[in-house]
């Protein structure tokens, strides 16, 4: 005869096996004894070079993925760069694929001293990143803003000086998100014409995300930014300034979300409640929350963001499959 302390606790035992599997079902993530590591990124926008028509807008996005001491065990680095011109079809820019998507079509090759596109140049910073903690990568460049290291200098001949500042920020951002040391980790830029521009205001909006992948691309880690470039424009000529401009995560409050939102959040509260919602989850999984309308149709989802997510979705997407 059982005796019913015995039953209570295998249905305890029972309880928490199941409760253990539903868990683990629910993330989809596992864990594959490899040591935590911390999930970084950073973002260096800027307006320059204005002229009464012309202007260049720069992003760099860098990634990393950092072990317990602060070194990096990978590194991506992409970089979007528009340059709108009033004079031809009033600034649009129909060609808004980053540096690293336009490979041989941005045509640095030609003038590289090393005949290296940008594509290949980035490629070995990111491979001399790996190892090397904050304080290492920016003691890299010299004051002119390229390398200063000559194993480094020897493939990579372009200013680093935001691109370092990028990747050094972003392992002093790192944080513990639930990826591990032999996660793959992917990064994706995208830009669109945003529609707020009009005859006082040409505006670029860009996506940013940074992503962790299992070795069954689910994600186990996920952060998201986005930002406006916002560029004034008064009587057909440009009246904005060069300045740096912040991500929506940057401005925090003074992005000014909350009196709107329904769920009273800002964009940095939403944009952490979508993190959370896609770990666990692949590519396909997400693009299958996002209505027709362009918000999200997953009810959990919807109770902590209720921003537009097709372009975020888009974008991670594009990052969880390259």
């Amino acid at each position: 005869m059982i005796k019913p302390k015995r039953l209570v606790a295998a249905g305890l035992v029972c309880l928490l096996v199941l409760s253990f599997a539903a868990c683990s079902n629910s993330s989809n993530v596992k864990n594959t004894g490899a040591p935590a590591a911390k999930t970084g990124y950073s973002v260096v926008s800027k307006i320059s070079d204005v002229t009464e028509t012309t202007l260049t807008i720069d992003s760099v996005c860098a990634g990393v993925l950092v072990d317990a001491d602060g070194k990096i065990i990978d590194c991506k680095i992409d970089q979007a760069q528009i340059k709108p011109d009033l004079a031809q079809n009033d600034g649009d820019v129909t060609d808004l694929r980053t540096k690293l998507e336009k490979k041989e079509d941005y045509s640095l090759k030609s003038a590289s001293s090393i005949e290296k596109e940008w594509y290949e140049q980035i490629a070995v910073f990111e491979a001399f990143a790996k190892g090397k903690n904050a304080d290492e990568i920016t003691g890299c460049v010299s004051g002119n803003g390229y390398a200063s290291d000559a194993d480094l200098k020897a493939g990579c001949t372009i200013n680093i000086s935001d691109i370092s500042k990028a990747v050094a920020d972003a392992v002093k951002n790192a944080q513990d998100l639930g990826a591990v040391s032999t996660d793959t980790l992917s990064l994706a830029v995208s830009t669109e014409k945003s529609n707020n521009s009009n005859g006082t205001n040409l505006q670029f909006d860009l996506n940013y995300a940074v992503v962790t992948l299992d070795s069954n691309d689910r994600i186990t880690s996920c952060l998201i930014d986005a930002s406006q470039a916002k560029c004034a424009v008064n009587k057909g000529k440009f009246t904005v300034e060069d300045s740096a401009f912040p991500t929506k995560k940057e401005l925090k409050e003074d992005y000014a979300l909350k009196e709107a939102s329904s769920i009273h959040k800002e964009w940095y509260e939403q944009a952490a409640a979508f993190e959370m919602f896609s770990k666990g989850k692949t590519a396909l999984e997400l693009a299958h929350i996002v209505g027709a309308d362009g918000y999200s149709s997953d009810a959990d989802l919807k109770a902590g963001c209720t921003i537009a997510v097709d372009s975020i979705v888009s974008n991670v997407s594009k990052a969880a499959i390259a």
